[in-house]
């Protein structure tokens, strides 16, 4: 491998979000927020070493040829998609940034967007912080795996005021990439009912089991007025702290909405955060697949060692990122107990409730780690579930 995922890098004392506040400064093993403990490519660290050792940080002024051909080739390779590079904007970041800038454009206060639970927290809370309102789209669970309810979906979006289907594809924290007869049966009723679709394509790059990935972007027609892509390198290369992320709008008039809401609040760019992007989309492909190697060999042994070691966690291999969701219902402990035995196992994972109202029993963990550190926390984790006599 060119790239080293087992380096154990020491991030406490680093201003960092997974390991000095959800991990309690080393306390805990943090296996919660989404960010890898992977460095960047060695290329993403040239481009923005070269940027630092110049040594000037003025006003930039953005890089619009070099960022938009990195993007259209990008899901030109990966995805066999022609984007052009007109159809492409720069956001900073993909929930404050372009999320936000979406309900600006195209929706008024009070007005309603569909979401899908459970899903992405943040989703509601852009929404409800912004004065519109999320509807729930709540998707079945059976088998082990999770459904469209597309009855409850076409009454949902059959409402007055709703305007967005907002669409986490493929979908965190469940696992799922959608089909493509259930994107067209979303598409189709959002046409029909006049509701536009918003895809978060954020763990695209990360997709498992040989499925293939569909963007919403192939049910387009040219100016088409019903769907709108976001996406970011943020998840796959790490970069979430640089908030340089990108939309892909087909439609004339929606785009020029954007990118008017971008010149109304006078946002700029991120300086390097452009440059590590561009780097990673032009000379890091490689990365992606020993990235995809190395996570499909932690799910693997994550979840063996599961079935094998604790038998009342329910767990199904993923088909995309590098998230786990688990089923810990055969415990007999409500939300708040359930985290309270994984921290006394000395592990930080997300609770299900914070991804909908009835996933309570459900704990998200990111194994997006190094193996040594994975098994510590797994082996961690038995000691308590054997102590406890689960």
């Amino acid at each position: 491998m060119l790239h080293n995922f087992d380096e154990s890098i020491n991030r406490v004392g680093t201003d960092s979000d997974k390991w000095d506040n959800e991990g309690k400064g080393g306390s805990l093993i943090p296996l919660g927020i989404a960010d890898t403990d992977y460095k960047s490519p060695r290329e993403v660290l040239d481009a923005v070493r070269e940027k630092v050792d110049f040594g000037v940080f003025g006003y930039g002024s953005f890089p619009h040829e070099r960022f938009t051909s990195a993007i259209k080739d990008w899901y030109g390779r990966h995805h066999k998609i022609d984007v052009r590079e007109d159809e492409i904007s720069y956001s900073p970041g993909l929930m404050t940034g372009a999320l936000w800038m979406f309900l600006d454009a195209y929706t008024n206060p009070g007005d309603k967007v569909v979401i899908q639970p459970p899903v992405y927290a943040t989703f509601k809370k852009v929404i409800e912080k912004f004065n519109r309102k999320a509807v729930d789209n709540p998707l079945k669970f059976r088998n082990g795996s999770y459904d469209i309810d597309f009855e409850d979906l076409e009454n949902k979006l059959k409402m007055p005021d709703v305007k967005i289907l907002l669409v986490c594809n493929p979908a965190n924290p469940i696992g799922r990439v959608w089909t493509k007869e259930e994107m067209k049966k979303m598409y189709d009723l959002c046409r029909e009912n006049n509701v536009m679709i918003i895809s978060d394509e954020i763990h695209s790059d990360m997709i498992h089991k040989g499925l293939p990935f569909y963007s919403f972007l192939e049910m387009c027609e040219e100016e088409d007025q019903h769907v709108v892509v976001m996406n970011s390198p943020s998840k796959t290369f790490n970069l979430a702290s640089f908030f340089s992320a990108y939309v892909i709008i087909k439609n004339k008039n929606l785009k020029k909405a954007f990118d008017d809401i971008y010149v109304k609040y006078h946002f700029d760019y991120n300086y390097l955060g452009v440059e590590a992007l561009i780097a990673a989309y032009n000379e890091c492909d490689y990365y992606v697949d020993e990235l995809n190697d190395y996570l499909r060999n932690n799910i693997v042994f994550a979840i063996e060692y599961i079935n094998k070691n604790l038998p009342k966690l329910k767990v199904q291999y993923p088909e995309c990122s590098y998230l786990l969701w688990i089923d810990c219902e055969e415990l007999g402990l409500n939300s708040e107990l359930l985290i309270d035995f994984f921290e006394n196992s000395g592990v930080r994972i997300n609770s299900g409730s914070t991804y909908g109202k009835d996933s309570g029993n459900f704990v998200r963990v990111n194994i997006a780690c190094t193996r040594s550190l994975l098994e510590c926390a797994l082996k961690q984790i038995k000691e308590n579930y054997d102590k406890n006599g689960f």
